[in-house]
């Protein structure tokens, strides 16, 4: 169930807000664990009774963890902890990967040509669910978080249905008190709806008509794309990810706080970076957060050789690539990610703070969108074909007519938003403007005509799912 679908905008979300509104305030997190738990078992019917198997084990192994005296076995139960989650992970995710990456040596080692593999159907959200799983379980085990005061309240932070799909990546820590007390307020209802209105209109009006573009560029029927085509695609990926995934962050952000629920924010501006060190601050926060805290602290962060520090940072993003989808063209993305973040320690990041700021939000732009392109396509020939199409000015075998004045208009639109913020004065009049009387009232009205919009849109066109549901 999608939150731009029609079954979700105008079945689960009014009843559960519904429903929500007339429970009293000792009876909410019930109500939100059952829907929430329905709404997840709407989609995925077997995977739901794996996770919550998963989650019941965490539970017991942290009451175990906490009871223990001896620091080894502490150790040896967070261990298990971590080694169960990462297993789920393995096995839904990056299973039929490992099969179909060793069926070729299994061949050539036997000689016998081998039956396919059945395939594993990939859970959605499984990536999110098992993240934050592990991050309880290792949170208290450092004693940075407390365990969960029932297993009711931890149900209901792993299943959480407005994150549960593709984040944000919550830590438990962090959302322990609003299980505790979260007041019903209209206000949180205003904002909230607000937020979800902007995200849809994200999702329906600019990420869905570039993610046409993308796909007719990334799949051409008239043969090799041709050079501006090329350009077009990719540029046109890089918006339909950021306003796909920051418009499912905007609407999850939204839900949560209709309920009173406060979650982090996932992006701040990314295509204004200077640098990738900085663009990893701005893009899936939460991600970054989790890889920073989880991964890159323990492996030493700062506190090591030159040396070191440079392959911690190359296998976090590694990580994060093959966290993002089990392919090697996403192990392919992580490593130039790892390589950029290298040169930004070396002396990219002085060079670009010292040249004027267009430069710098130019250069860290255009090099993030050649790494969409390993991101985009399905395998290393097709990013081989795509990058060179990019890079040959000769092509000039164009399907341009597909760029229809709708087209053209998102893409003038997104640009816009990504980068208008970047001049003061754009920034000054945004100030100005939210500082009026009565802003509040009109900015309401205006996510009102926003939302019948993009609804209007979304139950007029074909249904496209969001991108990262995928991994």
């Amino acid at each position: 169930m999608v939150f731009s679908s029609p079954l979700f905008l105008f079945g689960f979300c009014p009843l559960f807000l519904a429903l929500y509104g007339a429970t009293p305030a000792g009876w909410a997190n019930v109500t939100t664990l059952v829907a929430s738990l329905a709404f997840y078992t709407w989609g995925e019917p077997v995977f739901v009774l794996f996770a919550l198997g998963s989650a019941l084990l965490d539970l017991a192994i942290v009451r175990l963890m906490t009871a223990a005296r001896r620091p080894g076995t502490r150790r040896l139960l967070v261990a298990i902890g971590v080694a169960a989650n990462l297993g789920l992970l393995a096995y839904f995710k990056y299973a039929n990967f490992a099969i179909a990456s060793l069926k070729p040596l299994a061949e050539l080692w036997t000689g016998a040509d081998l039956p396919p593999m059945a395939g594993i159907a990939l859970p959605i959200g499984v990536s999110f669910i098992v993240f934050e799983k592990i991050t309880y379980i290792v949170d208290v085990y450092r004693g940075a978080g407390p365990p969960a005061r029932s297993v009711p309240d931890y149900l209901l932070y792993v299943f959480l249905f407005p994150k549960l799909l593709a984040g944000p990546i919550i830590k438990y820590r962090d959302i322990a008190g609003q299980l505790v007390d979260r007041p019903k307020c209209l206000d949180d209802v205003a904002i909230g709806l607000r937020r979800f209105a902007i995200g849809l209109a994200k999702k329906v009006l600019l990420a869905d008509p570039m993610g046409e573009l993308a796909d007719a560029a990334f799949a051409p029927t008239g043969g090799q794309v041709g050079f501006s085509l090329a350009w077009l695609g990719a540029i046109a990926f890089g918006l339909q990810i950021f306003f796909d995934f920051s418009g499912y962050s905007d609407m999850a952000i939204g839900l949560a706080r209709m309920v009173g629920f406060r979650l982090m924010e996932n992006f701040n501006r990314p295509y204004l970076a200077i640098g990738f060190g900085d663009f990893w601050h701005r893009w899936h926060i939460s991600l970054s957060t989790w890889i920073r805290d989880y991964l890159y602290i323990p492996l030493g962060g700062d506190r090591v050789s030159a040396p070191r520090l440079y392959f911690n940072l190359w296998l976090c993003f590694l990580a994060s690539g093959l966290w993002h989808g089990a392919a090697w063209t996403f192990v392919l993305w992580g490593a130039y990610h790892g390589l950029f973040l290298t040169l930004d320690r070396l002396f990219v990041k002085r060079l670009l703070t010292r040249l004027p700021r267009v430069i710098g939000i130019g250069f860290t732009f255009l090099a993030v969108t050649i790494g969409w392109v390993l991101f985009r396509a399905p395998d290393f020939p097709s990013a081989l074909g795509y990058l060179t199409a990019m890079a040959d000015p000769s092509r000039t075998a164009e399907r341009l007519f597909i760029m229809t004045p709708d087209l053209w208009f998102a893409m003038a639109a997104g640009l816009a938003l990504c980068f208008l913020p970047a001049f003061p004065p754009v920034e000054q009049l945004r100030e100005h403007v939210t500082a009026r009387p009565h802003w509040a009232t009109w900015s309401m009205l205006a996510a009102c005509a926003l939302l019948l919009l993009a609804i209007g849109k979304a139950t007029t066109v074909a249904f496209h799912p969001f991108l990262y549901f995928r991994f």
